[in-house]
């Protein structure tokens, strides 16, 4: 009887659940690959050179898109290295950054060039355009396996054309739509970079002057040069403003040279845990998400985009 018992329960409750996933993973079985396969092209994350925070970069085309081999060609190379430049440049003359410049720290082969991942998808463009590219990481993550590493923030070049969206970044992962309107000039791919890639670090927070959602109110605070809305300047209240209890760029710890007190994003956004950084705007609003169990609607800042994609869009509770 005892026998029968737990075979019932079996065939009741596990195996419709066994059923459910296997559909799940059958809908991310990974697809024919062999007309990608070129020289000097990887599909996985390769050996790191450091165990240190970084930005690995993915080219993701869509099943039905056409390979530009932008991974291979050096183009992405050449674009994120003149962002690295770009973002030294604006650093270096800051005022408050005491004339130091830093990059972000790329994730980098042993040969010297930017480790990047080439992914296509099971999935066209047409099944991915209506959401964003980068907030469907979960199918990616099921049907490769990997791209896990609290310590690497994953930025893709989605080769593909979401119209006037250039690109889309959270906490964890970002990118950019690499044929969006205007993407074919350099200026704008570079720009575009770099604006998506200070979402990543969390540079929105609300406890900056002028915030609203993740950007400046008007979207362009103090001219439409500025690296949070068109251009390549960062104005003083976002890299150095010395706000009290509020992250500020210049301490990223995915830059270099690294702060003597480095914040990481992760764990202030993904873990909520806000540690030192107790502004009474971000104490409010975590209060309101953790009440009224609305993390998307109520977040502090750029949304945290890693989360456990498993079955629901969540990593550490519902993102209502």
């Amino acid at each position: 009887m005892k026998k029968f018992l737990i075979t019932f329960l079996f065939f009741i409750f596990v195996l419709p659940n066994y059923s459910f996933s296997k559909s799940k993973i059958d809908d991310f079985k990974k697809i024919d690959l062999s007309k990608d396969q070129k020289t000097g092209r990887f599909f996985e994350d390769q050996p790191d050179i450091t165990d240190d925070h970084q930005i690995h970069f993915i080219y993701l085309l869509p099943s039905d898109g056409k390979d530009r081999e932008l991974d291979i060609n050096g183009k992405m190379q050449d674009i994120l290295e003149k962002a690295n430049d770009a973002l030294f440049n604006s650093t270096k003359i800051n005022k408050g950054s005491g004339g130091i410049g830093k990059k972000f720290r790329y994730d980098y082969r042993k040969d010297g060039k930017l480790d990047i991942t080439f992914i296509r998808t099971s999935k066209n463009w047409k099944e991915l355009k209506d959401k964003s590219v980068n907030t469907q990481m979960g199918h990616y993550f099921h049907q490769f396996g990997g791209f896990t590493n609290k310590k690497k923030t994953y930025f893709l070049w989605t080769d593909a054309s979401k119209g006037d969206q250039s690109g889309d970044a959270g906490v964890g992962i970002g990118g950019v739509f690499s044929k969006s309107n205007r993407m074919s000039i350099d200026e704008k791919l570079i720009q575009t970079n770099l604006h998506e890639l200070l979402h990543t670090q969390l540079m929105g927070i609300r406890c900056m002057k002028g915030m609203k959602k993740i950007h400046y109110s008007d979207h362009y605070n103090g001219g439409t040069d500025h690296m949070l809305s068109a251009g390549f300047k960062l104005n003083r209240n976002l890299y150095t403003h010395n706000i009290e209890g509020c992250p500020q760029f210049k301490d990223s710890v995915y830059l270099i040279p690294t702060s003597e007190d480095p914040y990481n994003p992760y764990e202030i956004m993904c873990e909520r845990n806000l540690g030192k950084y107790t502004h009474p705007k971000l104490v409010k609003i975590l209060a309101k998400a953790e009440k009224s169990n609305k993390w998307y609607k109520n977040r502090i800042g750029p949304t945290c985009n890693w989360r456990n994609w498993t079955d629901k869009f969540d990593w550490f509770g519902p993102m209502n």
